[in-house]
């Protein structure tokens, strides 16, 4: 396979699942073939040819919220109208819908299609193929129908239907921390599995925290595991911590301290504080240890965790924090 081109950068997975969004819309475009008060305009001549074949308008129709003139405008028809049949009177329609009332204002739809005569009864439809700003990705229909006249042009009843993809915004995690020492290996996660929600925990203590574990929900939806980082003294019998569907981490308490000979900084106790209860304390609080706390800002809860740690002990964490919404 050849190497990417310098223009191109290569997709990355989606880290949050994709979503629909069905959007219904009954609207009333003014059309007004022609003259000073006028939204149409001919830029190409009919050529002599049957039914106007080749000819050629730039559309710019009103469209509003009822039938009545007094409606409110709520968007513009764009776009060019060319004939485009000898046999039949026959147009192809290529226009934009962008709206201009506050709820979607700037947002277009890309509509295309067939377009019959100026004959009322007559009607259609047109494919929506793509949009911006609210209707990005877009897909549906458009179908029109030709109502009644109007003071010098004819009434259109438009009844629109699409499906957009939506992305939900990523939720943005912090890094907390991290308190400890800079023995062991290095534990985080990778950009594209960053958690949303914390599920379950599992701490291995005596002296020191020799171990954890746990499991998380990430970004895309997906259930990961992680760990155990550190030791292998007995954690295997040890209950973890399962959190309710409601239940959040609101903080950490915790102490770091010298580990055996005093060479290392470690994790000597954790004690975990959710909306619901506290856990713990795991681990040795010793006099001459160094406490710390692990708090979130406002509205958000620990998910996930990072660090280091040996073969036998935690030497260092981190938590990772999102918001609660």
């Amino acid at each position: 396979m050849a190497a990417n081109p310098s223009y191109y950068q290569t997709s990355a997975p989606l880290r949050s699942q994709v979503q629909h969004q069905e959007h219904v819309f009954h609207l009333y475009a003014h059309q007004l073939p022609g003259g000073g008060g006028g939204n149409e305009h001919m830029v190409v001549p009919s050529t002599g040819l049957p039914v106007h074949f080749g000819m050629t308008h730039v559309v710019g129709w009103d469209i509003r919220d009822g039938p009545d003139a007094t409606a409110a405008p709520v968007a513009r028809l764009q776009g060019l109208a060319i004939a485009a049949c000898k046999s039949s009177e026959n147009w192809h329609a290529s226009f934009s819908l962008v709206f201009t009332d506050q709820r979607f204002k700037g947002s277009t739809l890309s509509v295309q299609g067939p377009l019959g005569p100026a004959r009322i009864g007559d009607e259609g439809d047109w494919a929506v193929a793509g949009g911006t700003g609210e209707f990005v990705h877009a897909q549906g229909v458009c179908t029109y129908k030709r109502i009644q006249a109007i003071s010098g042009g004819i009434m259109n009843e438009l009844r629109i239907r699409v499906v957009c993809l939506t992305f939900p915004k990523q939720k943005p995690v912090q890094k907390i921390g991290p308190w400890g020492g800079n023995g062991g290996r290095a534990y985080e996660l990778r950009d594209a599995e960053l958690p949303q929600r914390l599920e379950s925990l599992t701490i291995y203590a005596e002296d020191f925290i020799q171990s954890i574990a746990f499991s998380y929900t990430d970004q895309a939806g997906q259930k990961r595991t992680v760990g155990p980082w550190g030791g292998d003294d007995g954690k295997s019998d040890y209950p973890g911590i399962q959190f309710g569907p409601w239940e959040r981490v609101k903080e950490i308490y915790g102490a770091t301290g010298k580990y055996d000979d005093g060479a290392d900084t470690v994790v000597t106790s954790l004690t975990i504080v959710t909306n619901v209860t506290t856990y713990g304390p795991y681990g040795r609080q010793s006099v001459g240890n160094t406490p710390f706390h692990v708090a979130p800002p406002s509205n958000h809860s620990l998910v996930g965790f990072y660090g280091r740690a040996g073969d036998e002990v935690v030497d260092q964490i981190g938590a990772y924090v999102s918001p609660n919404n």
